[in-house]
């Protein structure tokens, strides 16, 4: 192989493991909720520096709202955030969210959960 052909395929290496890597932007509370309603596709690339700058831990009810917006799901003692759904052939096959759980209406844990219905 000459050695052109040698940076032609290095580089086509490169540019797939870039391309294969996930995207982590900065936070951005407007941006967080865009979506339809249904998706929010910034969600699962801020949610690395969501959950590194902020401390929600300890946070209000009212200060998560604040900070994230209103939650797909929520009740007195969990507040659920999607962040990431993946389906085929109308059965999901990939789930991501994020879940904050609460007491007396403050923030006690966070927690990101992953299903993935992928048949190995």
């Amino acid at each position: 192989m000459n050695i052109n052909k040698k940076a032609i395929l290095l580089f086509c290496v490169i540019a797939l493991s870039f391309a294969a890597c996930k995207h982590h932007t900065k936070f951005d509370r407007e941006n967080w909720d865009y979506g339809d309603g249904l998706e929010f596709p910034n969600r699962d690339n801020m949610l690395d520096d969501l959950l590194k700058s902020y401390k929600l831990k300890g946070l209000k009810y009212q200060e998560v709202i604040h900070l994230l917006h209103r939650p797909q799901l929520s009740n007195t003692t969990e507040m659920v955030y999607d962040i990431d759904e993946i389906s085929k052939k109308g059965k999901t096959i990939y789930v991501k969210k994020l879940i904050l759980s609460l007491k007396d209406s403050v923030v006690t844990d966070v927690k990101v959960y992953e299903h993935s219905d992928k048949k190995k």
